[in-house]
């Protein structure tokens, strides 16, 4: 009943809203989603709190103002004040009322959303719990490629957008051309779906609780079957990605050519690409590893080989970004972002071979050296580690040196770039000083004299630090020399 109506709603507001400027639409939208709470209490027979029905009065009326009002501005207002009714709505419809709120209470009515998730969760899983032990299996097989498929087709255009020999071999693959409205329709009509699905099952959370503690098990947990078929065919995309990058990316620049791309369009691009891919990943082996167990609570061998080859094959996609990222840099210089990009990979697959050491032990939370709390100990570790060693790098000064070697190798040099690097970089910039090149020493030559001079903002003691004294300390002596840059523009 749920599910189904929140997919009718999902189409509606497609129907009502999508590239249309909201009027009558929105009373009406509002209507149905009041009747359908109305319509999955009749079949429960349960009632509404008094307070949620007066709570339908202001609703009623801020969703007409639409239709009435063409100001944008009481447009704005009137649509979120009747959201904020809904989410209230949802909160008392069979909890405390409204007499037992604080201020507090009506200012977390905001991030009532999140608190869908759980039951959102529960209520899909359920889809299958609840039916005939005959149809259990087939039911597990429809779920797992209902929560296979949206990441797969994710993962696909994210390859897609990341590899231009992945792109055209799916090109030549699909010829269906589906346009960029009609995607854009069904993620419209999947995101209301799964709102009005989270947003009902709250409603009605305490009685779906219930029924879970009957039933004996989590209706949230994830299956054997739905397991394999996630990691399965992820898998078996990401080993065709792989493919890919070793005959071409790592294969050489000859085979791209044959492709019909050069090696610099290929290469440099689909970094940010896939580190969503890998993010995306950790996800969702941290959800699968949580929610799916085996026998006696454990992850059963399948599961454990599908998972450890996952993380493998994310650590190889890791590497073909951080390759990709290089390219970039000895292409185009050297940054900060960049830097922190490159230290970010590292840290990544560090939280990668932690939860592959976590998944492979299997060891119940609270035991030495396994379970959830060891793996965020290992994290929390992995995290200051980096931190303290992004510290001991001194990236200013890196990406100085970075970019003046390669200013030696390549006559390139981002002037601009190097002269709003921080006082870390200083003696790099005086160093730097020291080339012909008369641009170079005129962008730096300009900001290193507007750093010699005494700044408000830092020249009191409680700003005091031990970069900026330094650099205050080598300049003093040339400010004389810098004058002649003052006015460069």
């Amino acid at each position: 009943m749920i599910t189904g109506f929140s997919l009718f709603l999902g189409i509606l507001f497609n129907y009502l809203f999508f590239e249309k400027v909201p009027g009558i639409s929105f009373l009406v939208f509002i209507l149905f989603a009041i009747g359908g709470l109305i319509l999955i209490l009749k079949f429960s027979g349960r009632s509404l709190n008094r307070e949620a029905l007066w709570l339908m009065a202001p609703l009623f009326f801020f969703g007409a103002m639409p239709a009435a009002r063409a100001s944008p501005e009481l447009m704005l207002l009137n649509i979120a004040a009747s959201l904020g009714l809904l989410l209230l709505i949802a909160e008392v419809s069979f909890g405390p009322g409204l007499a037992g709120f604080f201020m507090f209470d009506y200012l977390k009515i905001v991030f009532l959303p999140f608190k869908f998730l759980a039951p959102l969760w529960r209520t899909l899983s359920q889809l299958a719990a609840r039916r005939p032990q005959k149809e259990k299996i087939f039911s597990h097989i429809i779920k797992g490629i209902l929560i296979t498929v949206p990441f797969f087709f994710i993962f696909l255009l994210l390859f897609s957008s990341a590899d231009l020999v992945f792109e055209k071999y799916i090109t030549n693959l699909v010829s269906i051309e589906i346009s960029e409205e009609t995607v854009a329709r069904i993620i419209l009509i999947f995101v209301v779906f799964l709102i009005f699905t989270g947003a009902y099952s709250y409603v009605f959370r305490e009685r779906e609780k219930n029924a879970e503690v009957q039933n004996g098990k989590s209706a949230g947990a994830l299956g054997k079957i739905e397991s394999y078929i996630l990691f399965g065919s992820v898998n078996v995309l990401f080993l065709l990605f792989i493919i890919i990058q070793v005959t071409y990316f790592f294969g050489g620049e000859s085979n791209i050519i044959l492709a019909g791309f050069t090696y610099a369009e290929y290469a440099r691009r689909g970094f940010f690409e896939l580190i969503a891919v890998a993010l995306i990943s950790l996800a969702i082996l941290l959800l699968a590893d949580k929610f799916s167990s085996g026998e006696n609570g454990g992850h059963s061998s399948a599961f454990k080989f599908l998972s450890s080859a996952l993380i493998v094959q994310v650590l190889v996609i890791m590497f073909s970004a951080y390759s990709r990222l290089s390219l970039y840099e000895k292409a185009y210089g050297f940054t900060v972002q960049r830097l922190f990009s490159h230290s970010f990979i590292i840290l990544l697959a560090v939280v990668f071979c932690l939860l592959a050491w976590k998944t492979l032990r299997n060891l119940p939370a609270g035991q030495a050296g396994g379970g959830e709390n060891s793996f965020a100990y290992g994290v929390f570790v992995a995290i200051n580690l980096f931190v303290f060693g992004m510290n001991m790098l001194n990236p200013d000064a890196f990406i100085a040196r970075r970019n003046l070697e390669r200013y030696e190798d390549t006559g390139k040099l981002d002037a601009l770039y190097l002269s709003s690097l921080s006082d870390d970089a200083m003696p790099e910039l005086i160093w730097a000083m020291n080339t012909n090149d008369r641009e170079i020493r005129n962008y730096l030559g300009r900001e290193l004299y507007l750093r010699g001079k005494p700044d408000p903002y830092t020249i009191k003691w409680p700003s005091w630090n031990i970069a900026r004294n330094r650099a205050v300390k080598m300049l003093l002596p040339k400010m004389a020399e810098l004058e002649q840059f003052k006015d460069y523009r």
